[in-house]
């Protein structure tokens, strides 16, 4: 089995309380488990600030490509939306 690790940094805008920050962050973890059973994803350095946060998404499966692949998809669905942007991706494979 592969384990492929996607880690994504992002700037958030506009956000006057940490409620609004938590809102978005919710939001995207929400658009990961609404995209595949096969993600599991959780925030990850919570005391980066109010305008800035850090997600980690993992992706299990027996085809490294298959897995690579997941991971570049799911990049580009939660690369920009209302409020926020990636600031930094990284992508490894275990």
């Amino acid at each position: 089995m592969r384990v492929g690790l996607l880690t994504l940094s992002y700037q958030l805008f506009g956000l006057r309380s940490i409620k609004e920050r938590r809102a978005i962050v919710k939001h995207l973890v929400a658009q990961v488990h609404a995209e595949a059973a096969a993600f599991a994803v959780c925030e990850i350095d919570p005391d980066g600030g109010l305008h800035r946060a850090s997600i980690r998404v993992a992706h299990l499966s027996s085809d490294s490509a298959r897995t690579a692949s997941a991971l570049a998809r799911l990049h580009e669905k939660l690369e920009r939306g209302d409020g926020y942007e990636v600031t930094g991706a990284e992508t490894e494979m275990l």
